[in-house]
């Protein structure tokens, strides 16, 4: 009996361990808004190619911590919700700060485990072409971006912060033509029949990790390979692009790049591998997916490990995962001191969900700082403690605070002075000083229209 007892104490001290990194409950119109923990989400999606018109059915099971309003968030308005089967509404609020926007549903839930249904268009990322109907085709594509609010999965479907871990299944139709399709997504795809397929994803994925790319079975060449991991393994990667040559040079710099980064941090964490060569600038990272010029892809395999691997917790982590492969980028440079004073990338807003742009440039030299301090004391070096980090976080979420406590674990010695210097900026005297930053190469700005491109 107390064996059981402990099982199910450990169970669900691990189920809703997310919730160590939610946002705190916040009053919006007299209503407590609650931040939930999704346990699992459904997404079902058809994709009608003869009206242009794609429809998404979200079914997603979350626990309340506390007697309240669940939040969510979907960039897309709903046309239809029921809580526990019931109709109900959700009303777009802004969170404290006004620094992001999110859905509150209107029914308070006592606590426990509940079921939200949302219906949902799917506005964003999608282009059809109806010029001859029973021949119509989609693209549709899940591009995400981490500068931006609002601009991870919830662009696209219903999802949570990104603090949120939750088992994922999709369910893709595409109806309406004879033209086949083919989807490249980063989860275990099973083909039902033409134009149907099925996605069942980890659940350790989050708002920042799934990627989701639907086309016409004869758009794009495509190259099916295996890369030999260190530990044994023939990983799957898929690698495609509009030319063969394009391919080509992407395999080439992707196996000396999977190779560098094994042997610093070790074996490849994802079961395969999608590598959308795109040819716009930068490049963007998923869980075991990008979509990348070549110019950005040993950055974004990085981000593979740190970024992908472990994911940050909320918008004053992301730092952290920009900052370390923009060490990478620049030779793991050494310095005994950042090229700047003082400045604040991890004590904004609890409720922020974006990256700071400075995180590249600042977070890069903040690095290759610690880099200097670590081997001043006798360590290694910053590489050696990512490599026991990374095994150690993987798979999880993690705050600023978690990687100081690892580091200094490994260190025996205090950061304290140096956190609050350099990325809480408690020593800066004026913020708005140290908002110079150079853009940087591998992740630059790109218009809608540029994303729109791609898809």
């Amino acid at each position: 009996m107390k064996f059981l007892i402990l099982f199910f104490l450990t169970l669900n001290s691990v189920a809703y361990a997310n919730l160590e990194n939610a946002p705190p409950s916040f009053m919006s119109k007299g209503k407590k808004a609650v931040f939930v923990d999704f346990q699992r989400a459904e997404y079902k999606m058809i994709f009608d190619a003869k009206n242009g018109v794609t429809k998404a059915v979200s079914l997603i099971e979350f626990y309340m911590p506390e007697v309240g309003h669940p939040l969510f968030d979907s960039v897309s308005k709903p046309t239809k919700i029921m809580i526990n089967g019931l109709s109900t509404q959700a009303y777009l609020r802004s969170v404290p700060g006004n620094v992001s926007l999110i859905r509150l549903v209107n029914t308070e839930l006592q606590i426990g485990h509940h079921t939200l249904e949302i219906h949902t268009p799917i506005e964003n990322g999608t282009k059809y072409n109806l010029e001859r109907r029973k021949w119509g085709n989609v693209s549709s594509g899940f591009f995400i971006r981490d500068l931006k609010t609002r601009m991870f999965l919830e662009k696209y479907l219903p999802t949570n912060y990104e603090y949120d871990q939750y088992k994922i299944e999709m369910e893709v139709k595409v109806t309406g033509t004879k033209r086949w399709h083919s989807l490249f997504a980063n989860g275990a795809t099973t083909k039902i029949a033409e134009n149907h397929f099925r996605v069942s994803m980890p659940d350790w994925y989050c708002a920042s990790s799934v990627y989701f790319h639907l086309v016409p079975l004869n758009k794009f060449v495509r190259w099916y390979l295996k890369f030999p991991s260190i530990d044994g393994r023939q990983v799957p990667v898929t690698i495609y692009s509009k030319y063969n040559f394009y391919n080509k040079y992407v395999k080439r710099k992707a196996w000396s790049v999977l190779k560098e980064l094994e042997k610093d941090y070790g074996p490849y964490p994802h079961d395969s591998l999608i590598i959308y060569g795109t040819g716009l600038r930068g490049g963007m990272e998923h869980a075991g997916a990008t979509e990348t010029s070549i110019v950005a892809l040993g950055h974004e395999l990085q981000h593979m490990w740190f970024a992908k691997g472990i994911h940050p917790a909320n918008g004053n982590s992301g730092w952290l995962d920009e900052a370390i492969a923009s060490w990478r980028d620049k030779g793991h440079q050494t310095y005994s001191l950042p090229f700047y004073k003082s400045a604040n990338l991890a004590a904004q807003s609890i409720y922020k969900r974006h990256t700071d742009k400075r995180s590249y440039e600042y977070g890069r030299s903040f690095m290759a700082y610690i880099d200097h301090l670590l081997k001043e004391s006798g360590k290694k070096g910053l590489k050696d403690f990512l490599r026991i980090y990374f095994e150690k976080r993987k798979y999880t979420s993690v705050t600023t605070e978690d990687f100081k406590n690892d580091l200094e674990d490994y260190a025996q010695m205090s950061f304290g002075e140096q956190f609050a210097q350099y990325i809480y900026g408690l020593n800066s005297s004026s913020e708005k000083d140290h908002h110079h930053f150079e853009e940087n190469p591998y992740h630059p700005r790109v218009t809608q229209e540029e994303l729109d491109s791609i898809i």
